[in-house]
């Protein structure tokens, strides 16, 4: 049942978020984001993940480093609901402006060798992957194989629409 009421709370957010206005979504995640950074305890993951980071003891991690951290997440998540509805070009055209190094991607392409990019689950890289897909026709990535099934297929469906070709971790 658990599995399940995931989904469609993931379908609801994809639905119900795209259909906010921009600013509203925004305020909404960053109250969710402060509602579920004062409801952290003192050993909270979160709290103990950026005191190993920083090197020091949860109790020394600094409160607004960890609301930060958890409005980051918060934007993360309405980016991802909102992207199939965004403008992929002003989009692409943002990242061409800020990302360092494309001369790289660029040269090895054009000299048809393929190119491994690590895009970590920071910030949010399924804009990232949209931007490479956008800009270089194609974009394959390795996806963990969700539970429940209906789950996994809405996710598939999601990354498929920004242009990704999904390859499932296991199950496929």
């Amino acid at each position: 049942m658990g599995a399940r009421l995931s989904d469609l709370g993931y379908a609801a957010g994809w639905a119900a978020v795209r259909a906010l206005p921009e600013s509203v979504a925004r305020r909404l995640f960053t109250a969710g984001a402060d509602l579920a950074t004062r409801r952290q305890g003192p050993d909270s993951q979160l709290r103990r993940n950026l005191a190993r980071v920083l090197g020091v003891a949860p109790a020394e991690v600094p409160d607004d480093l960890v609301r930060d951290a958890m409005r980051s997440y918060a934007r993360y998540w309405r980016e991802a609901f909102r992207l199939p509805s965004m403008d992929h070009e002003a989009v692409a055209r943002e990242m061409d402006r800020t990302i360092d190094g494309l001369e790289h991607l660029d040269a090895a392409l054009a000299a048809g060798r393929g190119v491994v990019v690590a895009l970590p689950h920071a910030a949010n890289w399924d804009l990232g992957g949209t931007w490479l897909a956008r800009r270089y026709g194609s974009f394959a990535t390795v996806a963990e194989r969700l539970r429940p099934e209906s789950l996994y297929q809405r996710f598939l469906d999601y990354r498929e629409g920004l242009g990704f070709t999904i390859i499932p971790h296991s199950g496929g």
